[in-house]
């Protein structure tokens, strides 16, 4: 049969097994880890341009920190909910 003419895979039920439930809570906790690792750079160079001598620069900066802030709070938020 030609490819384009195969029906698509039946669609299957939902798994709530423990076993899903529990690889889908270490998947969730994976990605947060992986993504606090990706901001840390970017929060510690904010950091560092919060001393420059330039105004406007470590007023970016600020603005920078506070926005990486917040977005841990967030993943923060969302882990102690859980």
């Amino acid at each position: 049969m030609p490819e384009s003419s195969k029906s698509p895979p039946a669609a299957s039920a939902p798994d709530h097994s423990p076993n899903h439930a529990l690889k889908h809570a270490e998947d969730v906790a994976t990605f947060r880890h992986d993504l606090r690792n990706a901001l840390a750079p970017a929060l510690l160079c904010a950091d560092v341009l919060g001393t420059h001598t330039d105004p406007s620069v470590r007023q970016n900066a600020r603005t920078i920190v506070t926005a990486l802030e917040n977005a841990l709070k967030l993943l923060k938020k969302s882990t102690s909910s859980r």
